[in-house]
């Protein structure tokens, strides 16, 4: 890949040569280092490619052979380039083209919410744009640490928070206390400790020392796997300290706690065929509509369609082009019956079920039970589970270097 883009960037000549002994030409070539690829034979010709300063370096071999040379085609930059020189608004265009995506690339246009349930990604989003969080920020000025602190801070049933930048992109993900945490992968030598409290039921450990085995009891934070590695001289002393990513199988056994109401009385939307669409564009922040439609409906549903241009998955632009549908309804007060309930709170809890499935969790007893009481439908009780319930911890420098210095005195001693 890099010789093909170096070839580009020099420029290549694609090569016909006509007339006998081609494959002395060929040997020739061989033995004075003169590099040729892409040889294709066609009939008793060849035709290949080769470098521009190469091509002036077969001159005598020409000679010497009595071969033709015609060249067939001009490949890279600098042909490209004397191509359209007299085009000078082409290149300066394309100039200003270059410096706009660099200016460009240096803020975060889109920002993503994933993960969590309880809190939709519109709450997340008001809640970053308060804190000054919102497109159109600089990248050096996002600080993923104060971001993670500051969600959990605001949201005590968020337990685990993740903000990272991709391109113009600021991705933050979320699992809220009653979601399992997601293992996040790392290169640094670290530790793996547990995420909650558990009984550990299967560990089979790759690299790092273990430190606990199949049946004991964890603390949320306890270390499972050390990673720090103690070489051993040959009488049993401890001879220095190695730190090591830790990497371990680890089936836990834990339990969730289930809790969810919703009242049997209640009010369905009922959406007439009014409704009115409206479009718009965005431009750096700034919303311009190219119709937006007028209504005098007392009650109505904004739904917003929009999307954002990007070229690449990561490099989204600061232009966004959508559409805004109003539409009437009226309210109207129902019940749900018992069945109707239990039915709703049966798909409730399956649905939580599946983002534990998700979560590689695997369920072992549902005790979840489904009671309906003073006009409330209420679900409550403990799942047990199966599941790694563990991350990876950065190992701590003095943990490995002070105490093997300590060590090495006290033998001198």
């Amino acid at each position: 890949m890099l010789r093909r883009l170096k070839h580009w960037l020099l420029g290549y000549l694609t090569v016909h040569i006509s007339g006998r002994s081609p494959e002395r030409f060929i040997n020739l070539c061989s033995n004075r280092r003169i590099y040729i690829w892409n040889i294709i034979r066609e009939n008793e010709n060849y035709k290949f490619n080769l470098t521009v300063k190469n091509y002036k370096k077969l001159m005598p071999i020409f000679r010497k052979t009595k071969l033709i040379p015609k060249i067939e085609k001009k490949h890279g930059l600098p042909f490209f380039i004397n191509r359209y020189k007299k085009r000078k608004g082409f290149f300066l265009g394309l100039i200003i083209c270059i410096i706009l995506v660099y200016i460009m690339s240096l803020y975060i246009w889109d920002i993503e919410v994933l993960g969590g349930s309880k809190y939709t990604p519109e709450a997340i989003l008001k809640f970053l744009s308060e804190n000054n969080i919102k497109a159109g920020i600089k990248k050096k000025n996002i600080d993923g640490s104060k971001i993670e602190e500051e969600i959990r801070l605001a949201y005590e049933d968020i337990g685990w928070v993740s903000a990272e930048v991709k391109g113009t992109r600021l991705i933050i993900r979320i699992r809220e206390t009653n979601m399992p945490t997601p293992v996040i992968r790392t290169t640094a030598p670290s530790h793996i400790v547990a995420t909650k409290d558990a009984v550990i039921k299967e560990i089979i450990t790759r690299s790092g020392t273990p430190m606990v085995k199949p049946g004991d009891v964890v603390r949320k934070g306890d270390i499972l796997v050390s990673g720090i590695i103690e070489v051993m001289d040959d009488f049993g002393g401890i001879l220095s300290k190695k730190p090591v990513v830790a990497s371990a199988d680890i089936v836990c056994k834990s339990f969730y706690d289930y809790y969810d109401s919703f009242p049997l009385d209640h009010t369905i939307r009922i959406f007439t065929n009014k409704q009115k669409k409206g479009y718009y564009i965005t431009l750096l922040g700034k919303k311009l509509f190219l119709y937006h439609p007028r209504y005098s409906y007392s009650m109505y549903d904004i739904i917003v369609n929009e999307n954002t241009l990007h070229i690449t998955n990561t490099f989204y632009l600061p232009f966004q082009y959508g559409t805004i549908t109003v539409r009437e309804y009226i309210e109207q007060k129902d019940k749900y019956s018992e069945n109707e309930a239990l039915e709703i709170a049966k798909n409730k809890l399956q649905r939580y079920f599946d983002k534990l499935s998700e979560n590689k969790v695997t369920i072992t007893k549902n005790n979840v039970d489904t009671t309906i009481k003073n006009n409330t439908c209420i679900s409550k009780g403990r799942i047990l589970v199966e599941e790694p319930a563990w991350e990876y911890k950065t190992i701590d420098e003095s943990e490995w270097r002070i105490e093997q210095t300590d060590e090495y005195n006290g033998n001198n001693n």
